[in-house]
């Protein structure tokens, strides 16, 4: 019994010390470091794709099938492309073991709201301050993979 606690300490413990040894992934940057050039609010399409290339989690709304049509919000991690190469369309990466992408094979609409405030570009704003942009996009949850299939049935 000793023997099998000391093997998971010491897996448990090189877990530990190889995470904090190993270099970092080449991600999106965090708080950490300062994003890319923010555009005027004023100027909404450049804005929103900004935002969107900035971000790296956001809230995908689908409509529930097992609740009767009803709304459904899901935290999801999300990728635009290479950091420093987005171009603000959000990409995500679903199993369909999560509630969120088995609502969308049924019903594929949706809705995705991103917040300025995990930038840390707000300040000490408050998150509901209105000068702490939001933003909602509106669409359909396209499967890239059934995307490319019908491209190539076409």
């Amino acid at each position: 019994m000793k023997i099998k606690g000391f093997v998971y300490c010491s897996v448990l413990a090189s877990f530990f010390l190889f995470g904090f040894l190993q270099g970092s992934v080449h991600g999106r940057p965090l708080l950490t470091s300062s994003p890319a050039a923010r555009p005027r609010r004023g100027d909404a399409a450049p804005f929103a794709r900004w935002l969107v290339s900035q971000s790296s989690w956001g809230v995908l709304n689908t409509i529930s099938s097992e609740w009767g049509g009803a709304p459904f919000g899901n935290v999801v991690s999300f990728s635009d492309g290479l950091p420093e190469k987005g171009k603000g369309v959000p990409y995500f990466y679903l199993t369909e073991l999560d509630p969120t992408a088995s609502n969308a094979l049924k019903d594929n609409r949706s809705s995705f709201t991103i917040s300025e405030y995990s930038l840390g570009t707000c300040g000490k704003a408050d998150p509901e301050n209105p000068t702490c942009s939001k933003i909602t996009l509106v669409g359909k949850v396209v499967f890239v993979i059934f995307y490319f299939a019908l491209l190539k049935s076409n």
